[in-house]
């Protein structure tokens, strides 16, 4: 038996690079959770101003992430 298979290679090229780009975004955007949050407390240490700011961006950089995972589950069960 020969089974024919057409593949839509374009959607599929498609998906691919939206999850590279989706995945590369996420990780920047944890680098960067990561850098603010060692920065926040290396200030913290020295005694230094800012230290609120950096965490408030460590903050918003791990609920983007959150945001980002439930984005990803939600698109895979809503197909």
């Amino acid at each position: 038996m020969i089974f024919a298979v057409e593949i839509d290679w374009s959607s599929l090229l498609e998906a691919a690079y939206v999850s590279a780009a989706f995945g590369i975004g996420v990780l920047l955007v944890a680098g960067v959770a990561v850098v603010a949050s060692l920065q926040a407390q290396d200030r913290q240490n020295a005694q230094q101003g800012g230290v609120v700011a950096l965490h408030v961006l460590t903050g918003v950089c791990v609920l983007a992430i959150v945001a980002a995972v439930v984005l990803g589950i939600w698109v895979m069960t809503d197909k």
